[in-house]
């Protein structure tokens, strides 16, 4: 009694497979062009035959020559349960190769200890990297790449945004933003000449791109209730600039992707990529509100105003997700709590050296009336 299935045959000689119905019978099988089973061109003895793997009824069945070759042939999982049940009995039964599950094993223990190793080679070793691509890279160089990125990103918001716009601060506004930077920088020295660019958006966010070129846009301005609050706003870009976190988020997130992409054949693999970059952004983070409280205290201007406005900022995130408090591993930045509790211990007590109308002209910067 002989029993008919369709499966993919591998010669072990080219990587290409071939469409076959395979006619098993108590002794042989018989390998037959795809649905014709008068045109026989193999018959194999099945006392040469090894199944690689117990039949499953949800993955395929191997069939190899005992003395491997490389030759196989696959049975969909659909018909891997039956051939198998089949092959395994009758006169001449066909033995399931024990060590090839094994092999199995072995390689899939091996890869999992290969991926975490290098997981942790990245997780170490490519923020130390980062650091010493950004010490050496050229200041000059920092700067215009700092321009030339805020172009890009102003050019791009742009197109995607038909109310972006670019704000144009008046002079008031310019002067008062000088005073809180050199306020800043009395008793912390700054490392580079800071140019401010306001953009009206409904983004309540603030971002400093490499070599001094900070971008705060409107939505955030429109929610502060004093100038100390914009000056820890600003104070914690500086500090990305100050420490170099663009280049050396450019330089680590480029080798975390070459990595895992290495590990995993050239895939994209989005999870894993995000949180390994997420993660070392949230270190950044932390470096830039040390350095924001630290700048801020030896200025001796005080840090409540800016909790305040992150406590508005954690309201407006929970709301937009439906009142969840989104996990630290999945955010770009430090637990929003944590860093509000920094904010509100701080000791400093004084105020921002600008009047009340200088006050307003950055409030209002990218107001319809205060533009031109």
């Amino acid at each position: 009694m002989s029993f008919n299935a369709p499966a993919r045959y591998f010669d072990g000689k080219t990587s290409a497979a071939q469409n076959v119905t395979v006619i098993i019978d108590d002794r042989d099988i018989i390998l037959c062009k795809d649905g014709n089973l008068g045109d026989a061109f193999a018959t194999l003895s099945r006392r040469d035959l090894l199944l690689c793997e117990k039949p499953h009824a949800n993955s395929p069945l191997r069939l190899r020559r005992f003395r491997d070759d490389g030759m196989r042939i696959v049975f969909a999982k659909e018909d891997a349960t039956t051939v198998g049940g089949i092959l395994c009995q009758g006169p001449v039964p066909v033995a399931v190769d024990e060590a090839s599950g094994r092999a199995i094993t072995r390689l899939t223990a091996g890869i999992i200890g290969f991926t975490a190793l290098v997981g942790l080679i990245i997780w170490l070793a490519v923020p130390i990297a980062a650091q010493i691509f950004a010490d050496l890279y050229p200041k000059q160089s920092e700067i215009a790449m700092g321009k030339s990125a805020r172009d890009q990103i102003l050019y791009t918001l742009g197109k995607l945004d038909d109310d972006f716009e670019v704000c144009e601060p008046t002079d008031q506004a310019y002067d008062a933003v000088d005073k809180i930077i050199t306020q800043l920088g009395t008793n912390t020295p700054l490392g580079y000449d800071y140019e401010v660019t306001f953009v009206r958006s409904d983004i309540p966010n603030a971002l400093a791109l490499p070599g001094g070129q900070i971008l705060v846009f409107s939505a955030l301005t429109d929610i502060m209730d004093s100038p100390e609050a914009f000056t820890g706003v600003l104070a914690h870009e500086i500090g990305h600039s100050e420490m170099r976190h663009g280049l050396r988020n450019l330089f680590a997130n480029s080798a975390i992707t070459q990595l895992i992409r290495l590990i995993s054949g050239g895939a994209m693999i989005f999870p894993a990529e995000l949180a390994l970059k997420q993660g070392y952004t949230r270190g950044m983070e932390r470096e830039a509100d040390a350095f924001a409280l630290d700048s801020m205290q030896r200025a001796n201007i005080r840090t409540t105003d800016t909790a305040i406005l992150f406590a508005k900022l954690r309201d407006m995130m929970e709301k937009d997700h439906g009142g969840l408090d989104l996990p630290e591993m999945l955010s770009s930045h430090p637990d929003m709590n944590a860093r509000i509790t920094l904010f509100e211990n701080a000791t400093a007590t004084g105020t921002v050296q600008i009047d009340a109308a200088e006050w307003q002209s950055l409030k209002t910067v990218c107001d319809d009336e205060s533009d031109g």
